[in-house]
């Protein structure tokens, strides 16, 4: 299965974006992402929102006669799909041009330019700044590099001190690792068991991240994979979700309470079950009910909590405390290439102590999906790694 004829347009209301897709597309057509944007007003001030919406048309590929080529014609269709998913806002200065449609453009492979320094820059910064071996750098070095890589000037000092007093020949980015839990080893141990459930702000990447990992599981580890969606708010929410589920050739189901759940369950003979809740601020009170629905309906094995880590740290430490309503049993850290540091990650986890499962570097699968490793992550963070990197 694969995506055509793709078109970007703007609507007032999300419940316009699949009446316009239809018009424009036919009946077969479908709504692949739909992203918030601020247009008009003076002064920046008075800006009405608006929806810029990537829709498509799914067609089924002919002459499929090996499970290999097939599973590489659906990668392909959910790669495309996800590089025309964004969670960033558009500018309104967008050079795009009308095409035949006026206000429908063909969608292009134009992106918004990311405005944070990428993670890349800093590789081997701490290796130039003291060529000796880590182990033996003073601590005052330890404070230096850890501040340019981003580190809270608290947890700096902690981490300098506490190492000062190790004996031995650790190196820091052993160290750093040791002070970091997670959930397994591999991707099917760092989900925590066979029903799952993700939880996390607007923005978060929440619904890509599932649909990542639904594909890891189905295509390279052919799991029976069943997507739960009970995000009844947004309607292109669970739409962009059947659309993951439909190129990946996996069953979806939407819930909202507990019949919905159990009907859901026992009408598939799933290995692996992934739910995808509401996303919305952490101080939506009445959101985060349906979180609790959710999970007493679906007693599911692990939560795992999506953190995007271009998120400064009392946002990320809000997010924590506010999205508490359910016991949360795992970090998902999200966006890691949109970051200029994960000095803000260390101190979540020191303060927390909450395992992690894995981490999301771009749009690439199974790439750019990792299962989270203490010493990469600490390496990324020293700058003595990048973020690229193959194989699942």
């Amino acid at each position: 299965m694969r995506v055509v004829k793709q078109i970007i347009y703007e609507v007032d209301a999300e419940h316009e974006a699949f009446e316009k897709a239809r018009k424009k597309l036919g009946p077969e057509a479908v709504v692949l992402s739909s992203v918030p944007v601020k247009r008009g007003g003076f002064l920046g001030l008075f800006k009405k929102r608006k929806y810029i919406v990537t829709a498509g048309i799914l067609e089924d590929d002919e002459g499929q006669e090996r499970f290999d080529q097939g599973k590489r014609d659906r990668l392909l269709a959910f790669q495309k799909l996800l590089e025309g998913t964004s969670t960033n806002s558009f500018d309104e200065s967008s050079n795009q041009k009308s095409n035949d449609f006026s206000d429908v453009l063909e969608l292009s492979n134009e992106a918004v330019a990311l405005s944070h320094k990428p993670i890349e820059a800093r590789e081997g910064y701490y290796q130039k700044l003291s060529p000796e071996p880590l182990a033996q750098i003073g601590k005052d070095k330890i404070c230096e590099a850890l501040l340019q890589c981003g580190f809270d000037p608290l947890i700096t000092m902690e981490i300098a001190k506490e190492y000062a007093n190790i004996r031995g020949d650790r190196s820091l980015d052993e160290f750093l690792a040791d002070h970091i839990s997670v959930t397994g080893k591999d991707f099917i141990s760092a989900l925590g068991g066979k029903k799952a459930m993700f939880i996390g702000p607007t923005g978060v990447g929440k619904t890509t991240t599932i649909a990542k990992l639904a594909a890891v599981f189905a295509l390279w580890h052919q799991k029976k994979v069943l997507l739960l969606g009970a995000d009844t708010y947004r309607i292109a929410a669970v739409e962009q979700l059947r659309t993951y589920a439909s190129i990946l050739e996996v069953p979806m189901e939407v819930v909202s309470n507990a019949s919905d759940v159990e009907k859901a369950l026992s009408s598939h003979d799933a290995e692996i079950v992934l739910a995808d809740l509401p996303g919305g601020s952490q101080n939506d009170i009445l959101r985060l009910e349906e979180y609790r629905k959710v999970y007493d309906a679906l007693h599911p094995d692990c939560v795992h909590l999506l953190i995007a880590a271009n998120l400064s740290y009392p946002t990320m430490a809000d997010v924590m405390e506010k999205l508490n309503v359910v016991h949360y049993n795992a970090i998902i850290f999200t966006k890691l290439d949109e970051t200029t540091s994960l000095g803000s990650l260390f101190r979540l986890i020191k303060s927390y102590n909450v395992p992690l499962s894995y981490i999301t570097t771009g749009q690439d699968v199974p790439r750019d999906v990792e299962v989270a490793v203490p010493i990469r992550l600490a390496r990324l963070a020293l700058g003595l790694e990048t973020l690229k990197q193959t194989g699942v």
